[in-house]
C-alpha cells in the first residue's frame, strides 16, 4: 500500500514538475502606436501665377468675383475672362489682442493719431522659387522678392516720418521663402493696442507656354484681392486699387476674390487683409518700368496714400 502511495506521488511530483518547466507563452508587450512625423514642406503659394507658370489651369469649381470698384458691379461675360487670367493670396476676430506699452500720441510733427497697426508683408522671401522674369537686356532679371521688400521699405520709411503705426512682417526676407503660417502667426499674434490690418505685398504673372516666356503685352496692370465675402476686405481694397490706379494710370484689372482655394494669408489672418499686385513680371514692357526707382516710389506713395485715406475715414 505505502509503495502505491509512494509511486502515486512521484507520478505527482514528476507531472508538477512537467507543468512547471514548461515554457509559459509570452504575451506580446502592447506598444505605443507611432505618431509620424508631420513632413516638412516648403510652405507654397496656391496662387494662378503658379499653375500659369506649370501650365496647368484653375480649378474649375473655382469661381473668381472681379468687381469694378467705381461702378460696383460685377463683370461678366468675356470681360471677366480677360480679366481673370491671373489672381493671388482674411478677415477674422477671434483672436484677442495683448496692448502692448506703446502710448498712442499725436506725432509731434504731423500731429497724426495712429489709427490702425498695419502689417506690412513684402510676399515671397529671397528663397522662394522661381517669382522671376526671363532675362532680359542680355543680363538682367527682375526678382519679385526683391521688388515687394523694396516697396515695403518704401512705405516704412514714409510713414516713419507721418506718424502711422506699423509693423514689419518679414524683415528677415534675406533668408526665408514663403513661410506663410508663419507670416500669418507673426501678423495673428503681434501685441497691439490698435486694432489690427494686413497688407501684402506683390507684383503679378501672367501664363504662358513655358516659364521663360513673356506674356502677351495686353496682361498687364494692377488688381487687388480680398477675402471672398468679407466687407472690410472688399471696402479697403476698393481705396488701394483707386489710389494704384490714379497714380500709375496702368490698366485696372479691378478688386477681386473666390469662393474657394482662398489665399492663405487672406484667409488665416485674423484681421481685415489685402494683396495688391503691382503690376507684371513677366510682361517685358512693364517689367522694365517697375525697375525703375521712381516707378517703385511711385507705387509706395499710393500705397501710403491709400493707408493715410483709411486712417482719416476708418474702414467703411
Amino acid at each position: 500500500m505505502f509503495e502505491k502511495l509512494f509511486n502515486y506521488l512521484r507520478i505527482l511530483f514528476n507531472l508538477s514538475e512537467t507543468t512547471t518547466d514548461k515554457p509559459v507563452p509570452t504575451v506580446p508587450k502592447e506598444e505605443t502606436p507611432k505618431v509620424p512625423e508631420k513632413p516638412v514642406k516648403e510652405d507654397k503659394e496656391p496662387d494662378i501665377v503658379n499653375w500659369a507658370q506649370d501650365g496647368s489651369e484653375v480649378q474649375s469649381d473655382t469661381v473668381i468675383t472681379v468687381i469694378d470698384e467705381n461702378k460696383d458691379v460685377v463683370i461678366s461675360g468675356d470681360e471677366a475672362i480677360e480679366e481673370t487670367e491671373i489672381g493671388f493670396d482674411g478677415d477674422g476676430d477671434d483672436i484677442p489682442d495683448v496692448i502692448d506699452d506703446m502710448p498712442e500720441i499725436p506725432h509731434p510733427e504731423t500731429g497724426h493719431k495712429p489709427r490702425y497697426l498695419w502689417c506690412l508683408d513684402g510676399g515671397h522671401g529671397k528663397e522662394s522659387r522661381g517669382k522671376r522674369s526671363p532675362i532680359y537686356n542680355g543680363n538682367e532679371q527682375f526678382f519679385e522678392y526683391e521688388f515687394n521688400r523694396d516697396i515695403v521699405e518704401r512705405i516704412m520709411k514714409r510713414l516713419d516720418s507721418l506718424g502711422v503705426r506699423y509693423f514689419d512682417v518679414v524683415p528677415d526676407y534675406e533668408s526665408v521663402g514663403n513661410i506663410l503660417e508663419e507670416r500669418v502667426n507673426r501678423a495673428n499674434w503681434k501685441q497691439s493696442s490698435l486694432p489690427k490690418i494686413y497688407l501684402s505685398i506683390h507684383s503679378n504673372a501672367g501664363p504662358t507656354r513655358t516659364p521663360n516666356d513673356w506674356v502677351v503685352d495686353r496682361v498687364s496692370g494692377i488688381e487687388t484681392w480680398f477675402y471672398h465675402g468679407s466687407r472690410s476686405g472688399r471696402s479697403l481694397a476698393t481705396v488701394f486699387q483707386r489710389r494704384l490706379i490714379e497714380a500709375t494710370g496702368w490698366k485696372n484689372r479691378h478688386i477681386k476674390s473666390r469662393d474657394k482655394n482662398q489665399f492663405y494669408v487672406l484667409k488665416k489672418t485674423k484681421m481685415p487683409a489685402i494683396l495688391t499686385e503691382n503690376g507684371f513680371y513677366n510682361n517685358e514692357n512693364q517689367v522694365k518700368a517697375m525697375q525703375q526707382d521712381s516707378v517703385r516710389q511711385m507705387i509706395a506713395e499710393a500705397h501710403v496714400r491709400a493707408i493715410l485715406e483709411v486712417e482719416a475715414q476708418g474702414i467703411k
